[in-house]
């Protein structure tokens, strides 16, 4: 095949590892491995997102896509449709089948709807045992005057109802200079912002879902705008308010005063906010994550947000990554 001028590498354009996306909103490198974010710059050149190592194990899961769960399955074990299904515990410290199926694995470029501002990416998940159910995952990575726009569809392929949940995991940092970017602590000067009215309570120890609580009056409060300072945060926020036109915004603001924006559509019901604290190499809250989400934690299980997908159906979610104030 002929060289597309969005990809890099020797190899044919359907298999490269990495293209480039660019816009009047920024310049964003996408990978194939988890259909990855690896990162994303204003037309200032400062970072959005903390930059990543494209094609990575995914074990900090940077900018993947999450499907077709989110989170962390209790026992990694589930019933739907009166049969019990056993997926493999991807953490086994914690007894869970953690974050989906999809992002340890090489999507594939479509390559003819791929342009200079714009990638598209298609991944088959096939029946497993855990997972007995065909979809076709497409990703689309597109920037405009916005920003970065990411969007996910899911559709099923098979002949019965699957159950789905699909997100994203951003980490986000304000407008920031490559020099800058990837400190330890930064996080401690910033404020988060995410307009949330409720929490879901934690196990500690699992990190799996207890119970459904207001953020008033808790530390998980962030309407409004919440400073993060030496907090730790890992939670899944909900009963999220809209703007007009059916949106969510979350932002991320810095010590300067300028602020990246995530804005997610009508299908993003639920936010997770983690602040880094375990990091990569030692080096701790240098971004938060602040991943969109259809469903919560062990949605297989408790069905709150749970997808399920007919035969055929298709479910799309999408979200948009852009600043203000620089």
């Amino acid at each position: 095949m002929g060289s597309d001028p969005g990809s890099t590498g020797t190899v044919d354009d359907d298999v490269v590892a990495v293209r480039t996306v660019s816009g009047p909103g920024g310049t964003a490198v996408v990978a194939r491995r988890g259909a990855a974010l690896a990162s994303f710059h204003d037309p200032s050149g400062n970072h959005l997102v903390l930059p990543t190592e494209p094609n990575s194990d995914g074990s900090d899961c940077s900018g993947v896509v999450l499907a077709p769960w989110t989170n962390r399955i209790r026992d990694g074990r589930y019933t739907f449709h009166g049969t019990t299904r056993q997926l493999p515990l991807t953490e086994p410290e914690r007894g869970a089948a953690a974050h989906g199926l999809a992002l340890r694995r090489d999507w594939q470029w479509d390559v003819q709807a791929c342009t200079a501002q714009r990638v598209v990416l298609h991944l088959d998940l096939l029946p497993e045992p855990g997972y007995p159910h065909a979809l076709r995952l497409t990703c689309s990575y597109a920037v405009d005057e916005h920003g970065l726009t990411v969007t996910v569809a899911a559709r099923n392929l098979g002949r019965d109802p699957a159950p789905y949940v699909v997100g994203g995991h951003p980490y986000l940092v304000p407008p920031t200079a490559p020099e800058s970017t990837g400190r330890r602590a930064a996080a401690d000067g910033w404020t988060l912002s995410v307009p949330a009215d409720v929490y879901l309570r934690t196990d500690p120890e699992r990190l799996l879902p207890l119970e459904i609580l207001p953020v008033a009056g808790s530390r998980e409060d962030f309407r409004g705008g919440r400073a993060l300072r030496e907090i730790a945060h890992d939670v899944a926020l909900g009963s999220l308010a809209r703007e007009s036109d059916g949106t969510v915004r979350c932002s991320l603001t810095g010590e300067g005063g300028t602020t990246t924006v995530l804005t997610c559509g009508e299908t993003v019901h639920w936010i997770q906010v983690y602040t880094d604290d375990n990091g990569m190499n030692g080096v701790t809250r240098r971004a938060v994550a602040v991943e969109p989400m259809s469903a919560p934690a062990d949605a297989f299980n408790s069905g709150q947000g749970l997808v399920v997908l007919g035969p055929h159906e298709e479910h799309r979610v999408w979200w948009r990554i852009g600043s203000e104030g620089g």
